[in-house]
Parts: C-alpha cells; sequence; structure tokens
C-alpha cells in the first residue's frame, strides 16, 4: 500500500484571519451515577480526555450524544443502538447530565436530562426556553464510538450518511421534498386504482346493452295509431324508478351531511377541551390556561353555531324534497294508471309488458353505465397524465438529491486528493427494488427469481410502471430478456395485485464508493484491512465542519506510524476550523497534536473522576504514567530504539 499520508486541507480562514464559525460544546456536569461532581469545560481546540479503561472517558461521549438527542437508530444498527442505550442507562441511573453549549451564532444554551425525559434548555439567564438543541437551535454534532469508523468504511448506508452531512440542510429540505412526493403518487396510484375497478365493473355490463337493445327493438310496436304512444309509454315507465330512485338518493345524502356535522360538533368539542385537564387550574400557569379554556370556548360556540347553520339549511331541503317527492309520486301513480290502461287495450302488449317494463329498466341502467364508462375513461386518461406528472416530479426531486451528493463527493475527492477518492452512482443500490418485486411476485406460481433480477438490472421502476398499466410484454422481453410467457404472467400479476405504487415509489438509493489510492490503484473501502478502513474515513471526518467531531479511541486498529500519519498530522489543520474532542490511549494524539485542553480520569471502581485538567504541559507526568506506561518505560524505548 502507498504510505504517504492522506492530509486534510488546513481549517479555511476568512479575510480578517478569524476561522469560520462554529458550534462549540463549553462543558459538562454531572449529578448522580457513576460520574457525580465531575466537570469538564471544554477549550474550543482539541480537547483529549485519557485515564485508565473503566474510568469514564467513553462514558463522557455517550452523555453528550445522549443530551444532544442523538442516540443511534436501532434501524441501522440494533446491538450499538441497544449497547449505548444501556452505558448510559447504567452509568447515568438517577442523575441528571448539565451541557452548555454555543451556537455558531455566539448565543449560550445550558440544557440538563435525566435519564429517560425530554431535555430542559435554557437561555443564558437561566430562564426556560421552549426549543431543542438538536431541532429548533441545530445544534449538533458529529459523534462515534469505538469502531464506528470502520463500519461506516464497510457499510453503504452509513457512508451515504457522512456524505449528507456536507450538505445537511439541503439534502434535509429535498428529502422533505421527496416524502411529499412519494404521498402524492401513492395517493395518485389509490385513485387510479379504484377507477380503474370502476371502469372494469362497468366494462363487464355495457355490452350487455346490444342484446337488450335488440330485444327491446324486437318488441316495439311497428304499426297502429297508438305504436308511438305505446313505445313512449314503456320507456317512461323504467324512467319513473330512476325519478324515486334519484329523489331517494339525495335526501340520504342531506341527511348524510347533517349527521357528520353533528358527529363533527362534537368532536370538535371534545378535541379542544380535552387537553385542558383540571390540575391546569390550580398550577402556576392557572391564569394563562384560563385564558386558554376561554378562547377555545368562543371558538367551539362559533363552530357549533355555524355547523348549527347549516344543518338547519339541510333539513330545510329535506322537506322542499319530501314535498316534491309526494308531488312526483302522485304524478307517477297518475302515469302508472295511463299505462296500463293503454297496455290493456292491446293483447300483444299485455303479453310483453312485463318483459319490456324489465328490459326498458335494465337498458336504462346499461344507457347510464355507459355514459359513466365515457367519462370514468376520460377522468382515467386526465388522472393519468397528472400521475405521470407526479411521476416525474418524485423522480425530479431524486436527481436533486444525486445532484447534491456529487457535488459533496467531488468536494471530497478535491480535498483528499490523491491519497482518497469518493463518488457517487445514482440509483446504484437496487436492493430495495428487488425486495419489491420479489415480494410482489410472491404465490404468481412463476420461478421468479432470474427474471426478477433481469428486471431490476435493465427496467427502472418508472418503466415497469408503465409496462405493467399498458400490458406491454413485448417490450418487457425486450429490455430484460425473458421470455414471452415470464413477461406477460408477471406483467398480469403485478396488475392484479393492486400494489404498484410500491413498485413507483420504491426508493433506488445512490451508491457511495469511497476508495483509498494503493500504489497506482484505486481500493474500495470495504475491501481494505481494518487499519486501511479507518485511514480512508478518519481524514473525511477531520475535515472542516461547523459541528464539534467526538470520537472515542480515534487510534484503534491503527499503528502508531498510521496513528501520526493519519491522525496527528491533520488535527493541527483540523482543529483550528472546529471543535475536537478525542477520548484515547495513544500518546501521540494528545502530545504530538498539542492539545489545548487535556482531562486525566481515574477511578476507585465505584465513580469515576478528573483528577487533573490542562494543557500537554500541565499534566505530562500523567500522560507518561498513563500511556507511555511510565517514565521508566519511556526511558528503555529510548535506549532501545536509539533516540
Amino acid at each position: 500500500m502507498d504510505k504517504s499520508p492522506v492530509r486534510v486541507p488546513a481549517a479555511r480562514k476568512r479575510k480578517d484571519g478569524s476561522h469560520h464559525p462554529h458550534h462549540r460544546i463549553l462543558s459538562i456536569e454531572v449529578e448522580g451515577g457513576f460520574l457525580d461532581g465531575t466537570r469538564l469545560e471544554f477549550s474550543d481546540g482539541l480537547n483529549c480526555i485519557i485515564g485508565g479503561r473503566g474510568t469514564g472517558k467513553t462514558t463522557v461521549l455517550e452523555f453528550i450524544r445522549y443530551i444532544l438527542g442523538m442516540m443511534p437508530d436501532v434501524n441501522d444498527s440494533r446491538p450499538r443502538a441497544k449497547a449505548i442505550e444501556g452505558h448510559v442507562r447504567g452509568n447515568l441511573g438517577s442523575g441528571t447530565i448539565y451541557l452548555e453549549v454555543e451556537t455558531k451564532h455566539g448565543t449560550r444554551y445550558r440544557a440538563e436530562r435525566p435519564w429517560g425525559d425530554d431535555v430542559q434548555v435554557l437561555d443564558r439567564d437561566g430562564e426556560p426556553v421552549p426549543v431543542s438543541l438538536d431541532r429548533d437551535l441545530v445544534f449538533k454534532a458529529d459523534i462515534y464510538s469505538q469502531n464506528e469508523i470502520e463500519e461506516i468504511a464497510t457499510t453503504p448506508r452509513f457512508q451515504l450518511s457522512l456524505i449528507d452531512r456536507f450538505a445537511e440542510e439541503e439534502i434535509r429540505e429535498v428529502e422533505t421534498e421527496i416524502a411529499r412526493a412519494k404521498r402524492q403518487v401513492q395517493d395518485s396510484a389509490a385513485e387510479l386504482r379504484m377507477i380503474e375497478g370502476r371502469i372494469r365493473e362497468a366494462e363487464e355490463v355495457v355490452p350487455e346493452i346490444d342484446v337488450v337493445s335488440k330485444r327491446l327493438q324486437e318488441l316495439q310496436v311497428a304499426d297502429g295509431a297508438d305504436a308511438g304512444l305505446i313505445n313512449a309509454a314503456h320507456s317512461h315507465k323504467a324512467l319513473r324508478g330512476r325519478e324515486t330512485a334519484a329523489l331517494g338518493d339525495l335526501r340520504l345524502a342531506i341527511n348524510d351531511a347533517r349527521a357528520a356535522m353533528r358527529r363533527q360538533r362534537e368532536h370538535v368539542a371534545e378535541a379542544c377541551s380535552a387537553p385542558l385537564i383540571a390540575d391546569f387550574r390550580e398550577g402556576p400557569n392557572s391564569g394563562l390556561f384560563e385564558e386558554v379554556e376561554s378562547l377555545m370556548a368562543s371558538f367551539v360556540d362559533t363552530y357549533r353555531a355555524e355547523t348549527k347553520r347549516l344543518e338547519d339549511a339541510g333539513q330545510a331541503v329535506l322537506d322542499q324534497l319530501s314535498a316534491l317527492s309526494e308531488q312526483l309520486a302522485g304524478d307517477h301513480a297518475r302515469q302508472e294508471q295511463q299505462y296500463r290502461e293503454l297496455v290493456a287495450q292491446s293483447d300483444v302488449e299485455r303479453q310483453h309488458a312485463a318483459e319490456r317494463a324489465s328490459l326498458q329498466k335494465r337498458h336504462l341502467f346499461l344507457t347510464r353505465a355507459q355514459h359513466d364508462l365515457a367519462g370514468l375513461r376520460q377522468k382515467h386518461k386526465a388522472m393519468e397524465v397528472r400521475h405521470r406528472k407526479l411521476m416525474g416530479e418524485f423522480s425530479n426531486f431524486r436527481d436533486q438529491r444525486f445532484a447534491l451528493r456529487k457535488e459533496v463527493a467531488d468536494r471530497l475527492s478535491q480535498a483528499l486528493a490523491p491519497m482518497v477518492r469518493v463518488s457517487v452512482r445514482q440509483a446504484g443500490d437496487r436492493s430495495s427494488y428487488e425486495a419489491v418485486l420479489k415480494d410482489m411476485l410472491k404465490g404468481c406460481g412463476l420461478q421468479y427469481m432470474r427474471p426478477v433480477m433481469r428486471i431490476v438490472e435493465t427496467v427502472s421502476p418508472e418503466e415497469l410502471s408503465r409496462l405493467v398499466r399498458k400490458g406491454d410484454a413485448a417490450r418487457l422481453v425486450e429490455d430484460a430478456g425473458i421470455s414471452e410467457d415470464q413477461a406477460s404472467r408477471i406483467l398480469s400479476h403485478l396488475k392484479a395485485s393492486d400494489q404498484l405504487s410500491g413498485v413507483e415509489t420504491v426508493d433506488l438509493e445512490d451508491e457511495p464508493l469511497i476508495e483509498l489510492k494503493d500504489g497506482t490503484d484505486y481500493k474500495n473501502s470495504a475491501g481494505l484491512s481494518t487499519g486501511q478502513r479507518c485511514t480512508v474515513i478518519l481524514p473525511i471526518l477531520l475535515l472542516q465542519s461547523e459541528r464539534p467531531l467526538l470520537i472515542d479511541q480515534p487510534e484503534d486498529n491503527l499503528d502508531n506510524a498510521f496513528v501520526y500519519d493519519t491522525i496527528v498530522r491533520n488535527l493541527q489543520e483540523a482543529k483550528g476550523g472546529r471543535q475536537l474532542i478525542f477520548a484515547t490511549h495513544n500518546p501521540n494524539i494528545p502530545v504530538l497534536g498539542e492539545a489545548d485542553r487535556v482531562f486525566v480520569f481515574s477511578s476507585d471502581g465505584r465513580r469515576g473522576r478528573v483528577t487533573h485538567t490542562g494543557r500537554v504541559d500541565d499534566v505530562k507526568d500523567q500522560v507518561e504514567h498513563l500511556l507511555e506506561g511510565g517514565k521508566e518505560a519511556f526511558v528503555l524505548r529510548m535506549q532501545r530504539y536509539g533516540h
């Protein structure tokens, strides 16, 4: 491997010579638990926490992680998340952590948090403020536990998260848009499925209209003075049933609306009163909550009055509809009597009257279905256009996210050239796509594993969705290189599954690649040795950022030469642009890194405590004893190596 060190560019300064503003952790204090009585006041530069094993070095970093609300996600690594949660809970017990921070804008806050409770944030004057450190103040730190750096080198998901941190705000904004667009695509797909179901139902019955029309034509009275009158009478008889049903449907719609208003009125009244428990009236903020109760009561009264007005208007419409229904019933009775008298005049009509009346009703129903089908098809066409537009927006937002990531990757490669190279391949991770297809094709009666692999490799989710909707098996055969039978059965099964939005909205994650130069070649970090993995990731972590960087034992799995080349050489340049807090067993980091503050920890087995604090020269005896093995061991090594 090329032994040239990976150099981190010096922290950029502004024109006035000062460094770019960044967040700072000012101090941490613990009451109770293993570190009871401990207080650390951090420097703006390099801070090193040293001590024997089990003295509390790791605990300090994990307490900071906990109070900042940055505990690991169990979905990323359940064992790590459980281990860190257990570590914090076990060492804090019933105690409380206090953390003082200063944002990049110079505003100071003090946070306090016991185990299992929320963070309480106070301003500089000690007054509580209704904000969250990680959300409202966007105060975050980059915190890495033991061996976590190696996991980044081998896990694409963690690498992508690392890249995203360099454009965090922009990525967060576009991720929000992606989530919104995804919901819109899913809703649109659901609407399409519903209307496609209605179209299928109509298509099943509409062809019957030709048969019914032909039979009615056969039953038409072709001659006689009353032929036209009789034919019209049969048509009107069928129409009378539809007229009665229409008024019934309208009355039902109004009644449903009035019932919904009554339910909503009660729901609003309950929702606006339930949170206001009686204890508030006896508490220290009773005056404020009396005002809140009055405000809510006024709103509920207004809501009740307005909905009651609408409900009364609905009742007025119902009264009018009832009167019109009675009028219609009277008209229908007279028309039915006239119809029967007319039919009674013809022996032929008497014989076919029942059949013809039934056919007229069916024909009227089918005519309406035919009309609805035309409208549904037109609506479906418009919805497909809208759906494609939404799919395009969904794709565009993912393109924006990739562009941000590529820009970061190019920046990192330029900053760390030539030893480290970072790149991102758009939609390179298709594992989710493959999993969705396999899940949807279960039970299709087809050996689908190989065809799915071919589809995933050659057909995008958007294109597959389009082929499913069109039923274009020939194109799938051409694009994916699978058999016609496989293509037809796969498309048919996917269309029948009613889960097509799962394909359309599957998120093809971008695939990161972090490489280390080895001779003239670049090697993927996942295939490197343990030490090389840390060598390729650490320089990225040390790049300038507004966030404090906390690492537990960054020297793990690195020999001393690499510690010096990879970490120490870069600390002088990195610490000017951000705050660094390291827990370490390696003397090269605090000594050669010229730590601005060193905290020496010890423990009696029941409590950990800080015994010494200062610059390296102030605690050199402790550094020599703890990290060098004592003065005799240090002198012996000097004699053995001749310097």
